[in-house]
C-alpha cells in the first residue's frame, strides 16, 4: 500500500488593514474588519459588476503590449540587418529603425545600443562630426542605465573611446570584457571584430589577426569582418591574402564601399599596371554610386583617383605603344603630363574640401608623393596625418618608412617611433621598426634589445620580429640562437611566400657563416622555391656559389637573375661584379 501523503500546511493568505499590508492565517479576519461586513458585501457586488470591464481592459492592454513588442522586435531586426550592410546609407536606415523601436519602447536597451553603435560608426568612420558624436554618447549613456547585456552597447563604448583619443583605455577594457565573456562560454562576433579593429589601430597586428579571425569564424558572411581582415593583411604585407578578403567582402555585399576602396588602393600599390584599370573602375563606381557613399568615403575615392592618375602617368612610358593606349583609355587618364598633373591637383583638392578632418587623406597623398620620389613632401604629409591623429600606430610606421628612405633619415625615424611608443605603449610593430631604425644607424645592441621586446616570451607568433632578431644575431655571430629564430620565423610565415624566402635566405647565410656549407646550399634553394621572385635570394646564392670555383658559371647566372629583378637594388654593384 502507498504511504499516506502528508497533508499540506495551511497557506498564509493576504488580508489588508487600513494602513499597511499584513499577513494573517487562512479564514481569519482582522478584528478591525469584522464591524464592516455589510460594507464588504456592497463592495463585493460592485467589484463583481466591474470585473468584466477590468478583464476587458486587461485583455486589450495585453493585446496592445504584444503588438508593441512585436513592432519593437521587427524594427530592431531591420536595424540589425542594415548594420550588416556596412554602408553610409545602411547606417542611416539602421538609426531610423532603431529610433522607431525607441518611440514604441523608450526603455529599450537594445534600441539605445543599436543607436549608440550606428552613430559611433557614423562619427568615427564616416566623418559625422559633433552631432554624430553627441548622439552616440547620449544613446550609450541611456543604454548603460539598463541591466541587459548588449554587444552593440559594449562595442559602441569601445569605439567612442577610441575615436575620442582614448584607444589605450578602450583596448584594455574591451580585451578584459571579451576574455571574461569567453570564459563564461559567451561569444560575440561584433565584440571580436571591434577588439580586432582597436588592436590594429594600436599596431598590435598579430593580436588583431587573432581577434578578426575569431570574428570571421562566428560571422562567416559579414563583409565588415572581411574588409577589416583585408586592411590587416595589407599592413602585414600579405597582399594576396588581403586581396582574397576584400573579394570575400564584395561577394557578400556586392558594392561594399570600404572593400572597394581597400582593394583599389591595394591594386595601386602593386608594381603591375595590369591592375590599374580594375582599380579605376572601382573608384569610379564609388564616385558615381547611388545612394552615394559617405562624404568621407567619397573624399577617399577622390584621393585614390589622384593616386591612380599619378601611377599611370609616371609609368606608362615603360610599356609598348599599344599597351599604353589600352591603359590610358581603360583608366580614363590623360596622355598629356600636364593635364594629368592638373587632374591630380583637382581630385586632391575636391577630396580635402569634402573631408577636412580625415588624416587618411594625407596618408594617401604621402604615399603618392613617396612613390613619385618626392620624399620630403611625402614626409610632411604623413607628419600632418600624425598631428591630426597621434593615436594611430600605422601613421608612425608610414612616417618612419618614409624617413628611412631619406639619406640620414634614420635618426628622425627613431625619434618619431620613440614618441609613438611613449604615447601608445610598446606596440609590437612600432618596437620592431624602432629596432630597424637603430640597426640602420649601426647600433646593433640597441636594435637587438628592441627586437627581443617585439618577440616577447616566444609563445605567440611574431615571425617578423623573429626574422629581424635572427638576422641581427647572425651579425653578432650568435649562430645557434639565430638559426633557431630564423627556422621558427620560416615556419610561422604561413602563406607569405616572400617572407618565407627572406627567412630562409637569412637562415642560409647564418649556416654558411657558421661553416655548414652543405646545409646552407640546401637552404638557399629552399628560399628560391618558396618565392622565385624574391631577388635577394639570388644575390646571396650567387655569392655562396662564387666561393667554389667549380660553381662559377652558376654563380654568374644567379647574379644575372638578381640584376634582372632589381637592376638598381641594394646589392646591384656587388652583383654586377659576380655577373661578369
Amino acid at each position: 500500500p502507498r504511504p499516506a501523503m502528508p497533508r499540506p500546511a495551511p497557506r498564509p493568505v493576504r488580508t489588508w488593514d487600513e494602513d499597511e499590508e499584513v499577513l494573517s492565517e487562512e479564514n481569519e479576519i482582522s478584528p478591525r474588519r469584522r464591524g464592516r461586513s455589510g460594507g464588504s458585501k456592497t463592495l463585493f457586488f460592485a467589484l463583481l459588476l466591474l470585473a468584466p470591464l477590468v478583464g476587458g481592459g486587461y485583455y486589450f492592454y495585453g493585446q496592445y503590449t504584444a503588438k508593441r513588442n512585436r513592432e519593437v522586435k521587427l524594427n530592431l531586426e531591420k536595424a540589425s540587418a542594415e548594420l550588416k550592410h556596412d554602408s553610409y546609407a545602411s547606417y542611416q536606415k539602421a538609426c531610423d529603425y532603431a529610433s522607431a523601436a525607441l518611440d514604441l519602447d523608450p526603455s529599450s536597451v537594445a534600441a539605445h545600443g543599436y543607436l549608440a553603435y550606428a552613430w559611433a560608426i557614423r562619427w568615427g568612420e564616416h566623418g559625422g562630426g559633433d552631432e554624430a558624436r553627441k548622439q552616440a554618447e547620449e544613446h550609450l549613456a541611456q543604454a548603460k542605465q539598463g541591466h541587459e547585456l548588449s554587444s552593440q552597447l559594449y562595442a559602441a563604448e569601445a569605439l567612442i573611446k577610441t575615436y575620442g583619443g582614448r584607444g589605450k583605455e578602450a583596448l584594455a577594457e574591451l580585451d578584459a570584457r571579451v576574455k571574461q565573456f569567453e570564459a563564461e562560454g559567451k561569444h560575440s562576433s561584433l565584440l571580436s571584430l571591434t577588439l580586432g579593429l582597436i588592436q590594429m589601430n594600436a599596431g598590435d597586428l598579430e593580436a588583431a589577426k587573432s581577434s578578426l579571425e575569431k570574428a570571421q569564424s562566428l560571422a562567416p558572411d559579414d563583409p565588415r569582418v572581411y574588409a577589416a581582415l583585408g586592411t590587416l593583411y595589407r599592413r602585414l604585407g600579405q597582399d594576396n591574402t588581403a586581396w582574397k578578403n576584400y573579394d570575400f567582402a564584395l561577394r557578400y555585399e556586392r558594392n561594399h564601399p570600404e572593400s572597394q576602396l581597400g582593394k583599389a588602393l591595394l591594386m595601386l600599390e602593386q608594381e603591375n599596371a595590369q591592375y590599374y584599370v580594375g582599380a579605376a573602375k572601382m573608384i569610379q563606381a564609388l564616385i558615381e554610386a547611388d545612394p552615394p557613399p559617405s562624404p568621407r568615403q567619397l573624399a577617399t575615392a577622390k584621393l585614390a583617383r589622384a593616386f591612380l592618375v599619378s601611377r599611370i602617368s609616371n609609368e606608362v612610358g615603360h610599356y609598348k605603344p599599344e599597351d599604353q593606349k589600352q591603359l590610358l583609355e581603360g583608366a580614363h587618364v590623360p596622355a598629356d603630363k600636364k593635364a594629368a598633373e592638373a587632374e591630380i591637383a583637382k581630385a586632391e583638392d575636391e577630396g580635402f574640401t569634402l573631408d577636412k578632418t580625415n588624416p587618411e587623406l594625407h596618408l594617401i597623398k604621402g604615399r603618392r608623393l613617396f612613390l613619385e620620389g618626392q620624399i620630403d613632401p611625402a614626409v610632411e604629409e604623413i607628419r600632418t596625418a600624425v598631428k591630426m591623429d597621434p593615436t594611430r600606430a600605422q601613421f608612425y610606421v608610414e612616417l618612419a618608412r618614409a624617413l628611412m628612405a631619406k639619406k640620414g633619415g634614420e635618426k628622425e625615424a627613431q625619434e618619431a617611433l620613440e614618441t609613438a611608443i611613449r604615447t601608445m605603449g610598446n606596440s609590437p610593430k612600432l618596437v620592431l621598426m624602432l629596432g630597424q631604425a637603430y640597426q640602420r644607424q649601426g647600433q646593433l645592441d640597441k636594435a637587438i634589445a628592441q627586437f627581443e621586446l617585439a618577440v616577447g616570451d616566444g609563445k605567440q607568433k611574431a615571425p617578423e620580429a623573429k626574422l629581424a632578431l635572427g638576422a641581427a644575431l647572425r651579425e653578432k655571430k650568435d649562430y645557434a640562437k639565430a638559426i633557431d629564430l630564423l627556422t621558427k620565423a620560416a615556419q610561422e610565415f604561413v602563406g607569405q611566400d616572400d617572407r618565407i624566402a627572406a627567412a630562409y635566405t637569412e637562415l642560409a647565410r647564418a649556416l654558411e657563416e657558421k661553416g655548414d656549407r652543405e646545409k646552407a646550399g640546401e637552404t638557399y634553394q629552399q628560399a628560391l622555391k618558396a618565392d622565385a621572385d624574391y631577388a635577394p635570394s639570388y644575390y646571396f646564392f650567387a655569392r655562396y656559389l662564387a666561393a667554389d670555383k667549380a660553381n662559377a658559371a652558376k654563380a654568374k647566372i644567379a647574379a644575372q637573375e638578381y640584376l634582372r629583378r632589381e637592376p638598381k637594388g641594394e646589392y646591384s654593384e656587388a652583383a654586377q661584379r659576380l655577373a661578369q
